[in-house]
């Protein structure tokens, strides 16, 4: 029997060793990213050693399971927990000010994982928009199945929106505005507009309309699968599979893998700007710009869902120089709606039009990129409707 030395206290194990772990992990995955991310980095974060990590993880991949499921948890449990749709809109403003890497680890991080777990956490969400759709259904029962099923992704969008910038406010406006934006969609009247009723522009030219070549057969099927897959997940031979051609052969129209994200990554800027400057050139008065400029993203997101992916997940995979340009052409897009919001709506704070157009460009997104949702037929008519209504909401500090 080992009898402890005098003078020498017994460690002890923290009884919340585990959930330390898992905090720390989720807060390294969302700032470097999954593969930039050791054990050994995240075992230091918390002052043990990797060995003693894999006492509580079979590995990286089982770590990155429980930071996302538990994440997805805690949104599922704030859902359950709410008697009714506004004490639902008001908690979720204050927790997903708490846990603004939440949506990044979905969206981002979770493509990592096994098909079956990823099945099993979209599972999850759809819970939790049944859940939120259950709880719009309370408030408005005269909205149709399928409007209810909008509604309610429509609103966790917008409180995952915060997780895809670095934009703030003091804390109480921070979560009032949230509420403001949540409250807004959850209760915006659907179906009052057609296209008919807009001069709507002329969507930009997709991939699927193009004269399809070799080179465009591999470029298309690498933003499919850096997409789904990740980027650092996608070999040459993947990526050649998919384009019916042998991974060698890709190299003689793009030197490297990376080359094919940098090319995807330009073709995605070059077709949303030439959609922004068709619209705007439409323009005459400034909420006719923003009309337009809202017209002409959704266009872009429905026809280029998969760089939409590559837009939110693998820019920091880029060589440093084009990393540089993509971030600032994005900070340039965005200061280019807040000074057109601005026109339209003077006065208004900086940091709240940001926090504002980025969650209209995530409703946006997510709901082109979620199942049922992007392929009803109705779907740029819907979303204009919602994210015009949360460009040009009444209350808070307007």
């Amino acid at each position: 029997m080992r009898t402890q030395e005098p003078g020498r206290a017994t460690a002890r194990r923290p009884p919340d060793r585990k959930a330390r772990i898992v905090a720390a992990a989720g807060e390294l995955f969302c700032e470097r990213g999954y593969h930039n991310v050791s054990v050994a980095d995240v075992a230091a974060s918390v002052g043990i050693t990797a060995p003693a990590l894999y006492r509580h993880f079979k590995g990286k991949p089982d770590l990155l399971l429980h930071v996302v499921t538990g994440t997805i948890e805690k949104i599922a449990a704030t859902a359950q927990a709410a008697p009714d749709l506004d004490a639902y809109l008001r908690a979720s403003a204050t927790r997903s000010v708490d846990r603004r890497g939440a949506a990044v680890l979905w969206q981002r991080e979770a493509r990592h994982l096994p098909e079956a777990s990823r099945e099993e956490l979209r599972r999850m969400l759809s819970d939790i928009a049944g859940r939120v759709g259950a709880l719009v259904e309370e408030a408005r029962p005269e909205l149709s199945p399928s409007d209810r099923e909008l509604i309610a992704w429509c609103v966790v969008s917008v409180f995952g929106s915060i997780s895809g910038h670095r934009v703030s406010l003091p804390r109480r406006r921070f979560e009032q505005l949230l509420y403001e934006l949540g409250n807004v969609v959850a209760h915006q009247p659907l179906g009052r507009l057609t296209t008919a009723d807009e001069d709507e522009p002329r969507p930009a030219q997709s991939y699927a309309d193009l004269a399809v070549s070799r080179r465009e057969e591999v470029l298309n099927a690498a933003i499919r699968l850096f997409d789904e897959r990740g980027f650092q997940s996608v070999s040459t031979d993947d990526i050649g599979e998919a384009a019916g051609a042998t991974g060698p052969s890709i190299y003689k129209h793009f030197p490297s893998k990376t080359d094919l994200l940098v090319a995807a990554v330009l073709r995605g800027g070059e077709q949303r700007r030439s959609g922004t400057e068709s619209a705007l050139a439409r323009a005459g008065t400034p909420q006719e710009s923003l009309n337009g400029l809202l017209r002409s993203y959704i266009e872009f997101a429905r026809r280029h869902s998969h760089l939409i992916g590559l837009l939110i997940g693998e820019l920091d995979q880029l060589p440093e120089k084009e990393r540089k340009t993509s971030r600032q052409v994005q900070r340039d897009y965005l200061a280019l709606w807040v000074h057109v919001l601005d026109e339209v709506r003077p006065g208004l704070d900086p940091a709240e039009a940001k926090i504002t157009v980025a969650a209209v460009l995530t409703v946006v997104d997510n709901a082109v990129r979620t199942g049922r949702l992007g392929e009803r037929p109705d779907i740029a008519d819907r979303l204009f409707e919602i994210g015009t209504a949360l460009l040009l909401r009444s209350g808070g500090n307007d």
